[in-house]
């Protein structure tokens, strides 16, 4: 009897575990409730202009660099970057970004990264819009084409308040046309 105990327990706690490691996901995610760094999230978008298929994509905001340490990145990035606004401060964050077909059928790729608005900072305090600024991130950026099955690791950036403790990152599918519809997504920039 206290064999199959344990060994209940132990399986019990094997599958707490497994359950634990998977994505978090999408549909408690909201503007107040951000995902975490190093959590990956999961959700859905649609490819496709005319027959659409749903594909899911795992997101996962790797690191964060701040303030001085994201300027000296810049600054190797490109030497011309210039200093933020007065009061403002540039944030770094490395994504990994996951993208898998649902069938065998689906051979849409998405357009990641290029579009400006799909990656978007927020002020943490009232969700206001950051202006978006030009910047040359650290290589590599994270933009670019991703296939079923594939995955993309990279870099993005913006200028957000210094009094700004916890900002909000937004990644909204729905930029750039009619091919990417999906769930916009909120992740800590902290």
């Amino acid at each position: 009897m206290k064999n199959r105990l344990a060994v209940f327990t132990v399986m019990l706690l094997g599958l707490m575990a497994a359950v634990c490691l998977q994505p978090v996901m999408a549909q408690d995610n909201t503007p107040t409730n951000p995902v975490a760094l190093k959590t990956p999230l999961k959700s859905m978008v649609e490819l496709g202009s005319v027959y659409t298929n749903i594909y899911d994509i795992t997101i996962t905001v790797l690191e964060t660099v701040r303030g001085v340490a994201a300027m000296e990145q810049l600054k190797a990035a490109d030497p011309n970057v210039k200093a933020p606004a007065a009061g403002f401060e540039y944030v770094l964050a490395r994504i990994k970004f996951e993208l898998k077909g649902r069938y065998v059928s689906d051979t849409l790729s998405f357009d990641l990264g290029n579009e400006p608005l799909q990656w978007v900072a927020l002020s943490g305090s009232d969700l206001t819009e950051y202006a978006r600024v030009p910047l040359t991130v650290p290589k590599p950026a994270l933009a670019g084409r991703v296939k079923p099955g594939g995955s993309m690791e990279g870099w993005v950036g913006f200028a957000v308040a210094q009094k700004d403790s916890k900002p909000v990152m937004v990644f909204d599918p729905d930029t750039g046309g009619a091919t990417g519809r999906g769930k916009t997504l909120f992740f800590k920039l902290y």
